[in-house]
């Protein structure tokens, strides 16, 4: 059975979101930094480590893939896309009282998920 591409990205980006959050709830709490930015920078965080898991185990070689560089780039770029997604979600939830972080990323993740899986997959390893 071939499982499908969104599912396997979602299991690398479960990794990854693992990764971000506990970094996201240790920096909120020995920091006195507004949390949009905190969030942002977690974010881009995670994505080194999507884009570790991605390549080995979602995504075939696809357009970009000699050169890696680029590649890379442009996987990065859907990284900043999703942290500026989750920056101003963060921001805005915020605005609204809404300052649970747990429940501040569970908003947050699924647009930031959707918006860049579509990127990656379509863009960056289009065959």
């Amino acid at each position: 059975m071939k499982i499908p591409r969104i599912v396997k990205y979602g299991g690398t980006n479960l990794a990854a979101f693992v990764f971000d959050f506990t970094l996201l709830i240790i920096l909120d709490y020995l920091l006195n930094v507004d949390r949009a930015i905190i969030a942002f920078f977690c974010y881009i965080s995670g994505t080194m480590v999507s884009y570790v898991l991605a390549k080995n185990f979602v995504f075939p070689k696809g357009w970009l893939g000699d050169k890696p560089t680029v590649e890379f780039s442009a996987y990065f770029l859907g990284g900043v896309m999703g942290a500026i997604i989750t920056a101003v979600i963060f921001a805005v939830l915020e605005s609204f009282n809404i300052s649970n972080i747990l429940i501040q990323k569970i908003i947050t993740t699924p647009f930031a998920f959707i918006i860049v899986f579509l990127y990656r997959n379509y863009f960056v390893f289009k065959k």
